[in-house]
């Protein structure tokens, strides 16, 4: 029984939940089956690893019923009501940590119970604690909402035809919680559309960032902050870039964790644009302060850091040449790695070393470097054939540059346009070789201007290629 549903269940408990569980299976409230609270026992033992291949049905069967005879459903039939009884705690976790849903569903019932002092005093203090927390996100607006409804349910009996003001209420209440929801959908669904090329059908999109346009948004953060992030998706208006830094230091503390999340992505994504479509540098250090106001630091619950991400926050940092941050940022984090992270500590040594003129340092962390993933390992050979320039191993370059062209037509994974860029910069690279080693000087001043004329047609700034192109070609 090594890989059954029990057995994965019990492996995704942490300690904290096995020993809930286990206090949730001896309970009586929970489960009156003896066999099921023996079966856990036994499990038990073997937590965290469940490493039970020795362990059959038929010795399962033994220990719990003893000299009973084997009867292969009947064992089966109690891992599966463990099974059951595991998705039943699951459930019961969720609800215990869920105080909008306890305090909605405990109004229901002091209501129907006719306990009107005690529903009267549970609203106030369900209400008196929603109303301290600063977010106003959608689950507050449903939270609101939920007690509202309970209220209204109460007092509509009690005194109709007075309370009308209450389904007002109610109305204006749900429209909030409406228009965040819609745009947090709307923004997924744009983000999509720019990235993946996804055509979304989003309902109703005008209509809402009409009625937002004209009725106001400001005395809502969330909302103002998610329609500020569709404009400037929707329009590329780098004025929205700033109304959305202003909002963010504004709104810091009234914003949940998620939705300050999203919006340094969105920020970050449109200083990345600028920089790798655009080439355009004036945005980096405002990326970098992006980066380092939301640093893993800030969200110590995430625990692990996807190596993408963690080499990503030290190119931010070196390209504006913040060496100390970045250093202490990868031994803060280092461990968070869960995956490639002798390659991705060894991108991220090359590049501070690339970056303060340590070219043979950078040129030996840059070999040892040996992604899977490929978009990584095109940066590194991009890396790698930049410094063999940088030191003049031209003959090195024009092997590397023939090999990656051999790579780049094998790999169909890469997706055309880093394709198209990057064969882009190893034709101009090519061509700086050429000027170095073959082209005489008298035809040296045209080949620079055909050169320089390349480098400003090409398709984008990917990985930085070609602000380096622009500076290799002003050296010549």
């Amino acid at each position: 029984m090594q890989n059954t549903r029990l057995i994965q269940f019990l492996r995704s408990l942490n300690q904290t939940e096995i020993k809930q569980f286990n206090d949730f299976v001896n309970s009586p409230s929970f489960n009156k089956n003896k066999n099921l609270s023996r079966l856990f026992e036994i499990l038990y033992e073997y937590y965290p690893e469940f490493d039970i291949t020795v362990l059959s049905e038929e010795e399962l069967f033994k220990i719990i019923f003893k000299n009973e005879r084997f009867e292969y459903f009947k064992i089966k039939n109690l891992i599966s009501d463990l099974f059951a009884l595991g998705k039943e705690f699951l459930a019961f976790n969720i609800y215990k940590k869920d105080n909008r849903i306890k305090e909605k569903f405990l109004l229901g019932e002091l209501h129907v119970r006719n306990l009107d002092t005690a529903f009267e005093q549970a609203f106030k203090n369900a209400e008196k604690q929603l109303e301290k927390t600063n977010v106003r996100d959608e689950q507050y607006f449903l939270h609101k909402m939920d007690l509202q409804f309970e209220l209204m349910s109460y007092y509509s009996p009690k005194k109709p035809n007075v309370n009308f003001h209450y389904l007002q209420e109610r109305l204006d209440l749900f429209v909030s919680h409406s228009l965040i929801t819609l745009l947090k959908m709307y923004n997924t669904m744009l983000h999509e559309n720019n990235q993946n090329n996804y055509n979304y059908d989003m309902k109703m999109f005008d209509n809402v960032m009409d009625y937002l346009e004209k009725n106001g948004i400001s005395n809502n953060p969330t909302l103002e902050i998610y329609y500020y992030i569709l404009l400037l998706e929707k329009t590329k208006d780098e004025k929205y870039f700033y109304v959305l830094k202003d909002l963010k230091s504004k709104y810091n503390d009234k914003i949940g964790l998620y939705d300050n999340y999203m919006l340094y992505l969105h920020m970050d994504g449109y200083c990345a644009t600028a920089y790798n479509v655009n080439g355009r540098t004036d945005l980096l250090y405002e990326q970098f302060i992006l980066a380092k106001e939301n640093s893993m630091s800030n969200i110590p619950e995430l625990g692990k850091i996807l190596y993408p991400d963690f080499l990503n926050e030290v190119k931010k940092a070196v390209r504006v040449n913040e060496f100390q941050w970045a250093e202490d940022y990868i031994e803060k984090f280092k461990d968070n790695l869960t995956e490639e992270k002798e390659n991705t500590l060894d991108f991220c040594y090359g590049y501070i070393s690339y970056k303060r003129g340590e070219l043979d340092k950078a040129l030996d962390y840059f070999s040892k470097a040996n992604f899977s993933n490929f978009i990584l390992k095109i940066q590194v050979k991009i890396l790698l054939l930049q410094l063999c320039i940088d030191k003049k191993y031209y003959e090195q370059a024009d092997l590397m540059i023939d090999t990656f062209r051999h790579y780049l037509s094998r790999e169909k994974s890469i997706l055309d346009s880093i394709k198209t860029s990057t064969l882009e910069f190893l034709k101009i690279t090519s061509e700086l070789i050429k000027m170095n080693t073959v082209i005489s000087d008298k035809d040296k001043d045209y080949k620079i201007a055909k050169i320089k004329q390349d480098i400003e047609n090409m398709s984008g700034n990917r990985f930085g290629m070609k602000l380096w192109l622009k500076e290799k070609i002003v050296d010549n």
